[in-house]
């Protein structure tokens, strides 16, 4: 049974060794090929085999670990669960507002009033210690009970981190409250940290707002396309207007879309004339002229003409879904340069909280401090240590990149993709499709013209070849009547013949390229000249390729003096040409074992293997044919500017992430020995602990 995948949304996971406790868990169950946790997400990605376990046990193992897990509805299109997915985080971002500004204000207030109450008087620190129980009972509770289901699971994440800090600043307050002569008999001067209670708290639920509302921001794009489609679609049945929810549409149904209106499915259009702007789905800024026959997607929006369209793409099918799908899966796989954070956060909690007992020890038996002080510092250092920032790092900037990549109609898949695009230091461009338009053009006519060109496209007006059509086409355009044909014979890969008014004519390909003969019997009457164009922004793509320092050739399947004109046009000096898709492939792999990382750029079909050989493939796609899989991007717009601007991406993106990291791995380089030194109060290693947070993704949200 083949393998199948699976998204299962993650429920409580605050922190980077939350995400590898449940990446762990889901890889150790029977059948599981791979599993990718991500916390920006808090998505699981999972595929498994089956027939050795099933959905609802993977869910179960989640459970198991006292994290939530939600199955996807079987009917639910992936266009509902991404906008279930965002009411969820507006909704996280309300409740952590509601609780986290109210416990924040208090903090301060608590600490405005300090010098006019008095720090150890006693009404004044019964009402700290009243109000400080109440934030630990109220906002605080979520963290206890993850901390306590952690503990029971022989676990630590976060939480741990601060519910153990929390509750020791409380408890040390409480004991000096209850007891202070104790404390005087034994030489030492009770304190209290209730306000440090509260700021903990506070400042950490906060910091969990801010990252939830920089979460929606970095998912801008999944929302933007989620939107897109409208809640409702008019019909055309038995003659009448019929309005109904667009989830009701059917295979066959006629739309009427009206100017203005977005188009519900795609379709293709029956009758009217109109265009349709596509950007959102494409990055194309330019509405698209649409005609009988024309192909239309959903999401899209109708300009100033109504039409008629035939739905013959729902769910799944449309492509509008399949974007989101692709982006999606993009957003979930991991870089390779996560596996560093990924492994440290595994070991990170329990050597956090090995340290600062060891801190606490040391400030007591060889520093010479009170035990009120030396747990103090050593709740400084559980505090300043959560792991949150390294568990976002990447993730944050993986999301933003292929959300601003995804505006502008490039599907970039995912965090390994972006790795790869980053280092490349070869761009190979495939010819036709790519570099020119794949549309031969009529060059040039022999003497007499209108003669040549009559008799040629009436030979050809029954021949679908791309040449062939050509050649009618501009015949038609100069309103030349054509002939009728008969006994008409193609002859593959040597061209056509026919008769014309009782005498026998042929096409035969000529000696130069894009050279085609017309013949009478043996008689040569005329050459035509058809050359492919080359794409508008070609030249300027190219010259930014190597602008970022990239080594640009062509790979063509057609003959060198075919390819060398194009390649000249487009400013590349270096052609290999007369290759065949396996051919393509073999001279990929040559370049790869000269030490490059070789980026091919193709139309996605030939160029499949070559596609799939180089270390990253850019297939340049079309609305209809978006689920490309070859490649590593799909372009869904025309041209080939989209490519050095996705390498561009790539690089800032790379660039962002290593940013990150090293600001997160930085951060407790240095914030922990500076609370174990004894120069930080709890509270401002809470306001530390997630400011580090905050600035990871704020960071990646330039990518934006």
């Amino acid at each position: 049974m083949p393998e199948i995948q699976l998204d299962l949304d993650i429920d409580g996971m605050t922190c980077s060794a939350c995400q590898s406790f449940v990446e762990k868990t889901l890889r150790s169950q029977p059948g599981v090929s791979q599993a990718s946790v991500n916390l920006m997400l808090n998505r699981a990605t999972v595929r498994f085999d089956p027939a050795l376990v099933s959905a609802a046990q993977l869910r179960q193992a989640v459970e198991d670990t006292g994290y939530g897990a939600t199955l996807p509805s079987p009917r639910q299109s992936v266009l509902a669960a991404e906008e279930q997915r965002d009411a969820r985080l507006q909704a996280e971002y309300l409740s952590l507002r509601r609780q986290a500004l109210p416990t924040v204000a208090l903090g301060f207030l608590l600490m405005a009033v300090m010098p006019f109450a008095g720090h150890n008087q006693p009404a004044w620190v019964w009402t700290q210690f009243l109000l400080a129980t109440t934030v630990l009972l109220l906002p605080g509770r979520p963290f206890f009970a993850r901390a306590s289901a952690a503990l029971l699971r022989r676990r630590a994440d976060m939480n741990v981190l601060i519910a153990l800090g929390a509750s020791a600043a409380w408890l040390v307050s409480t004991a000096s409250a209850l007891f202070p002569h104790s404390f005087h008999s034994r030489g030492f001067l009770p304190q209290v940290y209730f306000e440090a209670v509260v700021f903990i708290i506070g400042l950490v639920l906060l910091g969990k707002m801010l990252e939830a509302r920089a979460k929606r921001q970095t998912s801008l794009a999944l929302r933007q396309l989620a939107s897109l489609q409208p809640n409702t679609a008019t019909i055309l049945r038995n003659g009448q207007h019929i309005q109904i929810p667009t989830t009701d549409l059917a295979h066959g149904d006629q739309l009427i879309v009206r100017p203005g209106d977005r188009l519900p499915a795609d379709g293709i259009v029956t009758s009217g004339q109109s265009a349709v702007d596509e950007s959102l789905l494409t990055g194309e800024s330019l509405p698209v002229e649409k005609a009988p026959g024309s192909r239309v997607f959903g999401g899209t929006t109708n300009h100033h003409g109504a039409l008629v369209v035939t739905v013959d793409r729902l769910g799944a099918e449309s492509a509008l879904e399949q974007i989101i799908r692709l982006l999606r899966d993009a957003q979930t796989e991991k870089a390779p340069v996560q596996a560093l954070a990924d492994r440290l956060s595994a070991i990170f909690v329990p050597s956090v909280v090995a340290l600062a007992s060891l801190t606490a020890l040391y400030w007591f038996f060889l520093g010479g401090a009170d035990p009120l002080r030396a747990i103090v510092i050593a709740i400084s250092v559980l505090v300043i240590s959560c792991p949150c920032a390294m568990g976002l790092a990447v993730p944050a900037a993986i999301l933003a990149a292929t959300g601003h990549a995804a505006r502008q109609g490039i599907l970039i898949r995912g965090g390994p993709a972006l790795e790869r695009l980053a280092a490349a230091t070869v761009v190979v461009l495939d010819k036709t499709g790519t570099i020119t338009t794949g549309q031969p053009q009529l060059l040039s006519v022999s003497e007499p013209q209108h003669e040549i060109l009559r008799l040629a496209a009436s030979l050809e007006s029954l021949s679908e070849h791309p040449l062939a059509r050509a050649i009618v086409a501009a015949a038609r355009d100069r309103g030349l009547p054509l002939l009728p044909v008969s006994r008409f014979l193609a002859l593959p890969g040597i061209g056509v013949e026919g008769i014309l008014e009782g005498r026998p004519y042929s096409l035969r390909a000529g000696s130069a390229p894009g050279a085609v003969d017309l013949f009478s019997a043996s008689l040569l009457l005329g050459t035509l000249t058809l050359a492919d164009s080359i794409k508008p922004d070609a030249p300027a793509a190219v010259a930014k390729l190597r602008s970022q320092g990239l080594r640009v050739l062509m790979l063509t399947g057609d003959s060198l003096s075919a390819a060398l004109p194009i390649a000249q046009q487009a400013g590349i000096d270096q052609v290999i040409a007369g290759v065949k898709p396996d051919a393509k492939l073999a001279a990929i792999a040559e370049l790869q074992s000269q030490g490059h990382i070789v980026v091919m750029v193709g139309d996605g079909l030939n160029d499949a293997p070559a596609l799939e050989q180089a270390d990253a493939g850019i297939a340049i796609a079309t609305g209809a044919g978006i689920a490309i899989e070859a490649g590593d991007v799909a372009l869904l717009r025309p041209g080939l500017d989209p490519v050095p601007d996705t390498i561009a991406l790539a690089r800032r993106a790379m660039r962002i992430i290593h940013q990150n990291l090293g600001w997160a791995f930085a951060y407790n380089l240095l914030g922990i020995p500076i609370a174990a030194l004894g120069w930080l109060n709890p509270a401002w290693a809470a306001a530390a602990m997630a400011f580090s947070s905050l600035s990871v993704v704020t960071n990646s949200l330039r990518l934006r």
